[in-house]
This record gives C-alpha cells, sequence and structure tokens, in this order.
C-alpha cells in the first residue's frame, strides 16, 4: 500500500508500507479494488466510489468527495429530512467518510488516515466478536436461585448446630452429666470426646449445607440445552453456542429488515433470452447446495 508521509528531513514522500503500520495523519493512496484497511477523510478524488455493503448491507455503490463538496452539495439541497428522504436520493448525496471494511469500486484518490487498528469501524466490530459473552437472562435467573437456597441452607445449618448444642447443654444439666475435663462427676467424660461430640455437631451443619447447595441445577440445564441443540440441528440450524438454544426458545416474535444482509448479496441469472424467454429453476439448484444455518 503507497502512503505518504514525512521522511528523516521532514519532506512528504510516498512510501510502500505494510497496512498493519499505518498510523493517524498518514495520507492513503486509493485506487481501484482496493480494500480500506482505515477510517479516514477523502482529500482528493476522481470519480471515487466505494462498496459498503460490509457495513451497511446495502450493494449500492456510494459517491465520495471532499468535505468542501460535500457541503456545498448539502447546501444546494437546503434542510433534509433524512427520515423521510428515499435511499436513491440519500446516495446521491456524496459522502466523504470512508470506513475500514469497505473496497473502492471505482475510480481513484486520497484519503487522511483519522483511525486505525481497534478504533477503527472494522476493528470495533471484530473487537466485539472477541469479547466473551455475557450472562443469558436464564443464568442470571439460575444464580439468583442458587444464592438464595445457599443462604437458606447456611441458616438451616446454623440453625441446627446451635439446637444440637442447646440440647447437648440442657440433657447434661438434667442430668447433671456435664464433665468437660473429667473427675467432676462418676461418668468419664473428658474434654476430648466432649469435643469431638462437638465436632460431630458442625459436621452435620456442614452436611446441611453441602446439601442444600443445587449442585445439580446447572448439569441439569446444560442437558437441557444439548438435547435441545439436537433438535434444532434436525431442522438444519447448525447451533455453535448452547446459550442460543435459551435465546431462540424464548424468542416470541422475529422482526427483519434489509433483506440483502439475509442473503448471499450475489446476483445469479433468473432468465435466459434465446427468441424467448427460458426461466432458470435456481431455487432447485439453491436447495441442493443449502447448508445448516448458522443460529450461534
Amino acid at each position: 500500500m503507497f502512503v505518504t508521509r514525512p521522511n528523516d528531513k521532514g519532506e512528504a514522500e510516498v512510501q510502500k508500507i505494510h497496512v498493519n503500520y499505518l498510523h493517524v495523519g498518514d495520507i492513503v493512496h486509493l485506487k481501484y479494488g482496493m480494500l480500506i484497511p482505515v477510517d479516514g477523510i477523502v482529500l482528493s478524488c476522481n470519480q471515487l466510489m466505494t462498496n459498503e455493503a460490509a457495513m451497511t448491507g446495502e450493494s449500492d455503490e456510494r459517491r465520495k468527495e471532499r468535505v468542501e463538496v460535500c457541503q456545498e452539495r448539502l447546501r444546494e439541497r437546503g434542510q433534509i429530512d433524512y427520515s423521510r428522504i428515499d435511499k436513491t436520493e440519500s446516495h446521491s448525496l456524496p459522502s466523504s467518510l470512508l470506513l475500514s471494511g469497505t473496497s473502492v469500486a471505482g475510480g481513484d484518490g486520497k484519503m487522511l488516515t483519522i483511525m486505525v487498528g481497534k478504533k477503527s469501524a472494522l476493528g470495533e466490530i471484530m473487537d466485539k466478536l472477541t469479547k466473551r459473552d455475557g450472562e443469558t437472562p436464564l443464568q442470571q435467573k439460575l444464580e439468583i436461585i442458587a444464592t438464595e437456597i445457599g443462604k437458606i441452607g447456611t441458616y438451616a445449618a446454623l440453625l441446627t448446630i446451635h439446637v444440637l448444642l442447646f440440647r447437648y447443654f440442657l440433657d447434661g444439666i438434667l442430668k447433671r452429666n456435664i464433665d468437660l475435663f473429667g473427675g467432676e462427676s462418676e461418668y468419664d467424660r473428658p474434654f476430648v470426646k466432649n469435643f469431638k461430640q462437638w465436632v460431630d455437631y458442625v459436621v452435620i451443619g456442614v452436611a446441611v449445607i453441602v446439601v442444600a447447595v443445587p449442585e445439580g441445577l446447572p448439569l441439569a440445564v446444560m442437558i437441557s440445552l444439548a438435547y435441545s441443540q439436537g433438535k434444532m440441528l434436525k431442522d438444519n440450524n447448525y447451533v455453535k453456542k448452547l446459550a442460543a438454544c435459551e435465546i431462540m426458545g424464548g424468542a416470541t416474535n422475529i422482526c427483519s429488515d434489509k433483506t440483502g444482509t439475509l442473503t448471499l448479496n450475489q446476483m445469479k441469472v433468473a432468465h435466459v433470452w434465446t427468441g424467448k424467454d427460458i426461466a432458470l429453476n435456481t431455487e432447485q439448484d439453491e436447495n441442493k447446495k443449502m447448508k445448516p444455518l448458522d443460529a450461534a
């Protein structure tokens, strides 16, 4: 990739560098078919057109001009209500912003780099894809239930230990057989035996907590989601993450827009004219090549 940047003497010089070494302030030379690696603003152009389907889902080419030209066109059009403007009219207005991930569909020009790396449009998208997904609504509810059950089990364990200790001392007072260190009564119950019995009470309390904690709950949820994954696979839905089963199971209505983003964005021949109109059966060919959908 050719860029213009100052050399050691401070003079502007055209250099060929790798896209990974682009810096903010570099002037990138654009040409037809080039994939734009960074965000920038148009400095000069000649019939520059870009394909922004990777960002917007629209396959229509977008015209690019310098900021001054864009402002002049905007003044000529006057105040524009973008909520009501037609798509064709919106593409008639040039833009001076170039986004990373888009490609040059025509013309050439130069742009000033303003965002690189993770701060660029493509970098932010890739950064979101690499982030760890947060907890799903079901996991949040299970966490709350497990916490509440754990608290109840702790309270029950403490109550059990106190009741057992109270019963021990009450029986000792009523029967007058409390002898912690031995030699105080006819019963041979030294401190070690008493302490061992107290430890047994604590073990009973710990056992109550262990039984109360729902350790099998996450396993049961995983088994149910794995079963749902198999059912969705039979419907040609390939699930990468088990959480997708939960999300799809909780969906009641699915609304979609911009049908171009739901297709391959590739034009195919549907009719051929050879003296008469011949319709090609493209749907049958698509069914043969159909692959399981990625429900992620």
